[in-house]
């Protein structure tokens, strides 16, 4: 009998789900587009659907053992009170989403126990189990997409934090009195070196510019693209300079959508830091891309159950 946990991954525009084995091997998984904008109760559904589906695997084909599932663990978008498994609050992409009982409804649907994090939390729980950080024993996570996320890991525990918000790097102060941000305050480092605020710059400099036009022009050499490129680099810089010196990690992963973008600017981040004066730091590629949300929700089940 093969022991496995489920994985679900809940963003704005899918739900992904994985059956995981205690090796961090996916044995089959599924996904959904999340089309966020027909509520909650539809989202929540999707996120059953999965649930189930996952559950009524009973046999593996390629280790001819049947299997036993344990628990869930999901990974959602927004604040979460792991301790009651609600969502405290949501992100605009998932509208109606604050307040929902997740945890509770889960486990009446499928009658499994069930753990929720923030989606950036089971990344880097991924990442520490079998990705880039699986080597150390503390590790900051930061993934740059739509928005900023961020999580904090020390010998293999994502620390929450009192109200489950630990690690919003997003939401530090990187400019004070700066751009507005949609969490109340002014000059976050969301607004400044996301995926969005990429393409922002990238149009306001060049109209009709998006962030990948500007990467590809950066790659070329282009004077105005590796002018907005450097810009980014140096708030990126200063973000990782400031989460080195708070927290002091053995190693800072990057994930989230630019990271494939990375031959583009990784060496001129590295250069930057330097020339900032930040301290000699391990700065590490997430290896596990869009997987690492399942297979961290799947560990925090796992490390959960074992309690």
């Amino acid at each position: 009998m093969q022991s496995c946990w489920i994985g679900i991954d809940i963003g704005g525009t899918g739900i992904k789900g994985a059956l995981v084995n205690e090796q961090g091997q996916m044995i089959e998984r599924m996904e959904l587009p999340t089309q966020a904008e027909q509520g909650a109760e539809f989202i929540l559904g999707r996120v059953l659907y999965i649930a189930n589906e996952l559950k009524s695997i009973v046999y593996d084909s390629v280790k001819q053992r049947f299997i036993s599932v344990h628990g869930i663990g999901i990974g959602s978008a927004g604040r979460i009170d792991r301790e009651s498994g609600i969502v405290i609050d949501a992100t605009d992409n998932l509208p109606g989403w604050k307040g929902m009982r997740l945890a509770e409804l889960v486990t009446a649907s499928t009658g499994l126990p069930s753990w929720i994090v923030n989606d950036a939390h089971a990344a880097a729980a991924g990442e520490d189990w079998i990705g880039a950080s699986s080597q150390v024993q503390s590790s900051i996570m930061l993934t740059i997409g739509t928005g900023v996320g961020g999580a904090l890991v020390h010998y293999g525990e994502v620390i929450s934090g009192q109200y489950g918000g630990a690690g919003e790097l997003g939401h530090m102060i990187l400019h004070p009195g700066g751009l507005p941000c949609n969490c109340g305050k002014k000059g976050c480092v969301e607004q400044y070196i996301s995926g969005t605020a990429l393409h922002r710059r990238a149009d306001e400099y060049v109209p009709g510019w998006n962030a990948y036009t500007l990467m590809r022009e950066a790659k070329q050499g282009t004077a105005e693209a590796l002018f907005i490129l450097d810009g980014w680099i140096n708030d990126l810089a200063n973000t990782i300079i400031n989460m080195d010196q708070i927290f002091d990690p053995q190693a800072i992963v990057i994930g989230g959508g630019v990271i494939v973008t990375r031959g583009t600017w990784w060496e001129l981040l590295l250069q930057r830091i330097q020339e900032l004066g930040g301290r000699p730091v391990l700065l590490m590629p997430a290896q596990l891309g869009n997987h690492a949300g399942m297979v961290g929700a799947a560990r925090i089940a796992m490390l959960n159950a074992q309690l």
